[in-house]
């Protein structure tokens, strides 16, 4: 009988301490659980400092919180360890996560101009940020997030809202919000010709191992090749388009995606044809920035690839748990 009232209790001790060490992860990160990334998991920016992690089927894996409760979260990507960066538009920094969404720093590198929007990686691990008002300019910082050039191109009508890094290390391609897609050289520190004006609005883009790109153009998505003439335009994502914000290219190589402002959807594409593969909405917020794990990026930058370590916070949890599953056993003898 005395056996078994004191393994009842030690039961009791042992959910106890468990519900106890997950209260603090959870009061520790932010989120209710933190977990290694996964190539191919979408990366939602819905704005209150909050980063949603899908599955590419739609399933919310974990929010990631950066805790500025910025009214926009914007542009992301991932460096070569997985570790997770955002800019938040609205309070001008950018907030760092480790592989696991766990928050390393909130305000890893401050935005030297006014709204921060887009971001980039080198091969070098540096990182570029478009900017879409104040001085407009794009900002270059290094792996520990110490501004370390600025650059000031040709902008209009707004600024360097969103941009992508060529394979050259060194040309920007970008919009303002406007018809044109602008070209700079960050070398030599010049503006080089257009690469072309379909004209609209537009917004996110990608390049292309071809030498084109895919650009978000408010209704639809269009393709470009490497002379800048428009070879495709996607229109089928699942519903009526409202404002198609984000873009961003799946690991893969043969899709990619888009995100919705104006109604929160998140769709897959197929490249080739244009065909939705699916779609799913990002709930609550404002959809502002799309990245993929793993995504594919010509400045090579997307990183996020390799062998992904266990969670630190739940290598804590586990070690707790199996001190109070020994003590069960030694006392049982």
């Amino acid at each position: 009988m005395k056996s078994k009232m004191f393994l009842k209790g030690a039961r009791q001790v042992f959910a106890v301490t468990a519900a106890t060490l997950l209260s603090w992860l959870i009061a520790t990160t932010g989120v209710a659980h933190a977990v290694s990334y996964t190539v191919g998991d979408v990366f939602a920016s819905v704005g209150g400092g909050l980063v949603r992690e899908f599955t590419p089927t739609g399933t919310l894996v974990q929010t990631l919180n950066n805790g500025i409760g910025s009214t926009f979260t914007t542009g992301s990507t991932f460096d070569a360890a997985g570790n997770f960066y955002v800019t938040t538009f609205s309070s001008g920094v950018v907030s760092k996560f480790d592989n696991n969404g766990v928050l390393v720093s909130s305000t890893f590198a401050t935005c030297a101009v006014s709204d921060c929007e887009s971001i980039v990686r080198d091969l070098s691990g540096n990182f570029y940020v478009g900017h879409a008002d104040g001085t407009q300019d794009i900002t270059k910082y290094n792996s520990a997030g110490a501004l370390i050039a600025t650059f000031n191109p040709t902008t209009g009508p707004r600024g360097t809202d969103w941009i992508d890094l060529a394979a050259d290390q060194r040309t920007i391609f970008y919009t303002s919000e406007g018809g044109t897609i602008r070209r700079f050289d960050t070398l030599t520190n010049t503006q080089l010709t257009d690469f072309a004006s379909p004209g609209g609005t537009m917004f996110a883009l990608r390049l292309l191992s071809d030498g084109g790109l895919l650009v978000a153009h408010t209704n639809n998505i269009l393709r470009l090749n490497s002379a800048g003439a428009v070879t495709q335009t996607c229109t089928n994502f699942g519903g009526t388009p409202s404002e198609l914000f984000a873009l961003n290219l799946d690991p893969d190589g043969t899709s990619f995606w888009t995100g919705d402002l104006g109604t929160n959807l998140i769709s897959h594409i197929n490249l080739a044809d244009c065909g939705l593969i699916n779609s799913f909405s990002a709930g609550s917020g404002t959809l502002a920035g799309l990245s993929i794990f793993g995504e594919r990026t010509e400045g090579g930058g997307g990183g996020g690839t390799g062998k992904i370590p266990e969670p630190s916070s739940f290598l804590l949890l586990g070690a707790g748990l199996v001190s109070v599953a020994r003590f069960i056993r030694k006392s049982q003898r």
